[in-house]
């Protein structure tokens, strides 16, 4: 009985030994550098602290926001503006800190009514580029019209009845509900801040809708360009021949920046 047992050992101290040894010469062993850039690349990339939001502000105002880049800090990050969300500037460049932080800050003027923040990509983290925040800027109330004004400002009386006849033209007319209406209230802050009387200074686009150009809403009313009823109409009715609905224009919106 004893030679079985013995071999049975040497059987089992064979396998350990096969399952321990070191690789071959033929498997390939990845290098320190290789095991790095894996850890790298499986590092969560993103940008924390600037959300897309839609807010109503004035010319001149200063806005801050305090970022977090995730992967790669520290990280180079672009804060750029635009008019129209197709030509972007960058104002200022800076960069983050070792645990990818960085505060920026945003002076708004008519023509830099929508920002975003934008992180180059490195060899090991791929580009990153934040939500679009957007601002109706206007003037202050306190100030007189002057030739440098771009558009006069209305009041805040103004702007929710032209937001309660629209939410009730678009229900009794489309037959369109709240899911509707918040996508149309949204879409239209994006585009005017629902100031009647606003002109883009680079487009010339008009009005609520932004109406390009703005004799376009003369099929709705010739007063189109004083009354944000013939406005909203008209804005209601575009909607409906292009996208089907509030919900279809502002999907577009989201992903294209117009509509």
């Amino acid at each position: 009985m004893r030679p079985i047992v013995v071999t049975a050992m040497v059987v089992a101290a064979t396998s350990l030994l096969a399952a321990t040894s070191p690789a071959s010469a033929d498997e390939a062993v990845p290098t320190a550098d290789q095991v790095s850039a894996a850890k790298l690349a499986r590092q969560p990339t993103g940008l924390k602290g600037f959300k897309s939001v839609v807010r109503t502000s004035t010319d001149g105002a200063v806005h801050k926001n305090r970022l977090r880049v995730l992967g790669g800090a520290p990280r180079k990050v672009r804060l750029q503006y635009s008019s129209d969300g197709y030509t972007w500037v960058t104002v200022k460049k800076k960069r983050t800190d070792v645990n990818g932080r960085v505060r920026v800050k945003m002076v708004l003027a008519p023509d830099r009514n929508r920002w975003r923040v934008r992180v180059p990509a490195t060899t090991d983290h791929r580009r990153i580029t934040s939500p679009v925040k957007t601002f109706a800027v206007q003037v202050p109330a306190a100030e007189t019209e002057s030739a440098t004004r771009p558009f006069p400002a209305v009041t805040a009386t103004q702007i929710q009845a032209s937001k309660a006849y629209a939410r009730m033209y678009i229900l009794n007319t489309y037959g369109w509900g709240d899911d509707q209406w918040f996508a149309l209230e949204q879409l239209w802050t994006r585009e005017s801040g629902w100031n009647h009387l606003a002109v883009n200074p680079s487009s010339g686009a008009t009005g609520i809708p932004q109406s390009l150009p703005g004799d376009k809403m003369a099929t709705a009313g010739a007063d189109w360009k004083t009354n944000p009823q013939t406005q909203i109409r008209w804005g209601a009715s575009y909607i409906k021949g292009r996208y089907g609905d509030p919900l279809g224009a502002w999907d577009h919106f989201t992903r294209k920046n117009w509509y």
